[in-house]
């Protein structure tokens, strides 16, 4: 089982030579994480964007270009447009987000949907390394879909399942998040857990150990559920939230990353190739972190 970005790292090293189509590579972040995932082996770069600046910010952060290929665009919709295209006709292994705005990017991808899409629907990770918690946390959807219905919160769910069993949990541990735990007419998220832990008591979403709804509370701290007389198997130990909507999950990640110092990576799942889904503010670290992420479980 893969609990840290380093044992991460490590194993996409086994798969030299991916080639990931980056959108928008004119970006000093963006490039430096791009020298550092090529330096370990991780990754071969096509680099998409104004060959200009790529040139320029390339010398800058001493990333040599030689034997590297760059499609010089100018447009974002042009770039996003064209690094979905490599993915598409499988001239390239992956997509990583640059410079691009993630809506220009995601419509070239959603434009594309039935050429590209594999699994129920196209959702978004963000897989969490913190210094106080003993393993990996997956938090989603807090970057695709933005008030998610039941429909998809269950293809949610079976993309961030099918994840982490690709880093080795076999049974993962999904908290589907609420204010509370009773089902409650005013927040619908409340209804929803109730019928996601039925279908994943008939085994509609694979092999999971799913509560819900739960508080955050309770799903780290057997502490708070003792006291709230709640019964939990999975309590001080999920795997996955499962987050009501892209709000709740950018704050929460986001929040982590600022105040605890959380290594973070994102990925698009539900796509025929890893697609890297990052924030133009993500750090060099966290770029890094997709890379070798979208990588190891390709």
């Amino acid at each position: 089982m893969l609990t840290s970005f380093k044992a991460v790292v490590e194993e996409a090293k086994k798969l030299q030579g991916k080639k990931i189509a980056v959108a928008g590579a004119e970006g000093k972040a963006v490039l430096e994480a791009v020298k550092l995932a090529k330096e370990n082996g991780l990754m071969e770069p096509i680099l998409l964007g104004n060959e200009d600046k790529i040139e320029t910010i390339a010398q800058r952060v001493g990333l040599s270009l030689k034997n590297i290929e760059i499609h010089h665009t100018v447009e974002e919709k042009a770039t996003a447009e064209a690094a979905v295209g490599l993915i598409h006709f499988d001239i390239a292994d992956g997509l990583m987000k640059g410079k691009v705005n993630t809506p220009i990017l995601l419509k070239a991808i959603l434009d594309r949907k039935e050429e590209l899409c594999t699994g129920p629907l196209l959702s978004h990770i963000a897989l969490l390394e913190i210094s106080t918690y003993h393993k990996f946390l997956m938090v989603t959807d807090g970057g695709m879909v933005i008030q998610p219905t039941l429909e998809q919160k269950s293809g949610i769910l079976k993309n961030g399942i099918q994840m982490m069993q690709k880093l080795g949990v076999d049974r993962p541990k999904v908290a589907v998040l609420a204010a509370i735990e009773t089902i409650t007419p005013g927040m619908p998220e409340t209804k929803d857990a109730e019928i996601l832990v039925q279908m994943a008591d008939r085994g509609e979403l694979g092999d999971v150990d799913l509560e819900g709804p739960i508080a955050i509370d309770v799903a780290f701290s057997p502490e708070s559920a003792n006291i709230k007389g709640l019964s939990s198997k999975i309590s001080g130990d999920p795997d996955i939230l499962l987050v009501p909507n892209i709000s709740c999950g950018n704050i929460f990640v986001k929040g982590l990353w600022q105040l605890a110092n959380a290594k973070v990576g994102g990925l698009i799942l539900g796509a025929k190739k890893p697609i890297i889904l990052l924030s133009r503010s993500d750090t060099v670290e966290t770029k890094f972190n997709s890379i070798a992420l979208g990588v190891a479980t390709s």
